[in-house]
């Protein structure tokens, strides 16, 4: 055929019949990039991806090329390059609701809050769905704006009220702004549409946590390890946000084994010389130790540091509970240093030993009241949180208050 002969309509077939040609191509290397990813062999794959994107750039075949290209370079900790393949791909076609939600996603592992969002928004702008929205509702949580976010929340939950995301988002939220009792009644909410919903119950343990209401958190561990047996890791790490969150005690008092131990089970005007042979004459000093069990590792330093610790006679005002019982003293009756000689700490054990010296008096005859002497603490655990008050303080007649 004569070139100069050629017509504008056979230019156009033949140019159909090659682009025809170059996207089939580019389908195959597609298909031989996705049996690649199949197979984690993500090297190969992004080259696939690649050759199919130069083969047909504007085709379908290389948005999806773009997108599981991008799967493959975040399997690889190319998160930089996962970012730019879906920069190339929303270049070609803005509209693809579906990745700007996979760059937001990135984004968001990544604490760029911001940028996140604007990538949800477009998602939805695109297309309005409830999971658009839901991904939007998140990434204003994850900005702080939680206004914002319980308007799509709440849009989410009212689009499919059979379904608990809505829910979930709004627990979330609330939980964010402290509002625990609301966060708490949503968690329900979510988990009475889904039963098994175990990221919900999860949750909703740490709203109870922060509330305060420990009880019912180690309910919801419990729940957890019913629900999952066979995967413990989000009971796990809300068992240890409860540990971590809950004050420390002092659960137990000992005698001590290496030094003379401090009866507290004896009552008013017990004789010091009963207590040690060492405190027989006038002005004999001896040492003396109690042991303290706490229910949780305990800052060594606090622990160790005497002016955390407080030795006093007990002052209170009910039946029985005052130093010799509130009669008056008599005048045998010795003070005990208000501050100990001595802390040692067990972090094994989590025991603390409290050493002390009583001195016996000038005519030998002193007496002591041990069961109403109280030993009291006010440092911290290795979280830095401080005591329990209503496990502080113990005292041989009424134990630990």
């Amino acid at each position: 055929m004569d070139l100069f002969s050629v017509t504008s309509d056979s230019v156009f077939t033949l140019s159909t019949q090659n682009t025809a040609q170059k996207e089939n191509l580019a389908l195959r290397a597609l298909n031989t990039g996705l049996e690649q990813f199949s197979a984690k062999q993500y090297d190969l794959a992004v080259t696939s991806f690649q050759r199919s994107i130069s083969m047909a750039p504007t085709a379908d075949s290389a948005l999806n090329a773009y997108d599981y290209m991008a799967r493959a370079q975040l399997t690889q900790g190319k998160t930089q390059a996962a970012i730019d393949s879906y920069n190339k791909a929303l270049k070609i076609a803005p509209n693809r609701d579906d990745l700007h939600v996979q760059l937001g996603k990135i984004y968001t592992t990544q604490g760029r809050v911001d940028d996140a969002r604007a990538q949800y928004q477009l998602a939805v702008k695109y297309n309005p769905s409830s999971a658009n929205r839901y991904a939007l509702g998140q990434g204003l949580l994850g900005a702080g704006q939680y206004g914002e976010a319980i308007q799509q929340f709440e849009l989410v939950r009212q689009k499919g009220p059979k379904e608990p995301y809505g829910n979930f988002g709004l627990g979330q939220t609330y939980a964010k702004q402290g509002r625990y009792d609301e966060a708490i009644t949503s968690f329900k909410n979510a988990v009475a549409i889904k039963q098994d919903y175990l990221e919900a119950y999860s949750e909703m343990g740490y709203a109870y946590t922060d509330s305060g209401n420990i009880a019912k958190a180690n309910d919801v561990v419990s729940t957890l390890n019913t629900l999952s047996p066979g995967n413990t890791t989000l009971a796990t790490n809300l068992g240890q946000y409860i540990f971590e969150k809950t004050q420390p005690k002092m659960t137990a008092a000992y005698v001590s084994d290496l030094y003379t131990p401090f009866l507290a089970s004896q009552g008013p005007s017990s004789k010091l010389s009963s207590m040690s042979n060492y405190l027989t004459n006038a002005g004999d000093e001896h040492t003396f130790a109690m042991v303290f069990q706490f229910d949780k590792a305990m800052n060594q330093n606090s622990v160790q540091n005497v002016f955390n610790w407080n030795i006093a006679r007990a002052g209170g005002t009910g039946r029985g509970d005052g130093y010799n019982y509130d009669m008056t003293l008599p005048g045998t009756e010795v003070t005990l240093p208000s501050t100990p000689l001595a802390v040692y700490y067990d972090q094994k054990e989590q025991t603390a030993t409290v050493l002390f010296r009583i001195r016996q008096n000038a005519t030998a005859n002193g007496t002591l009241d041990p069961s109403h002497i109280n030993f009291s603490f006010t440092g911290k655990d290795v979280v830095g949180l401080s005591m329990d008050k209503s496990a502080d303080m113990f005292s041989g007649y009424s134990g630990f208050a």
